[in-house]
């Protein structure tokens, strides 16, 4: 998710510098200049969307517990948890 969100970011990076340019080097067609524009708000906003922790601090250490636990359950596949299921009948 991580590489998505940077990848978004170096688009609208570039996308960014094209505008720059295109405005800095002569007589600017205002259609394009707002196109380029657009495109880089466009690959901006998923971008940082992307690139935000998920709130504070207690929250991520929560998520990560969780996914650490879920890992396990699935590297585990009898569970672990004492249950047994049908042993001991």
């Amino acid at each position: 998710m991580r590489t998505f969100s940077l990848l978004f970011a170096f688009i609208a990076l570039v996308l960014l510098a094209q505008f720059l340019i295109y405005v800095s080097r002569g007589p600017v067609d205002p259609f394009i200049a707002t196109a380029i524009f657009v495109s880089f708000l466009v690959c901006l906003v998923p971008a940082l969307y992307l690139l935000k922790p998920f709130g504070s601090s207690e929250d991520l250490r929560r998520r990560r517990e969780e996914a650490r636990k879920e890992r396990e359950r699935r590297q585990n596949p009898t569970g672990g948890d004492g249950s047994g299921g049908d042993q001991g009948s």
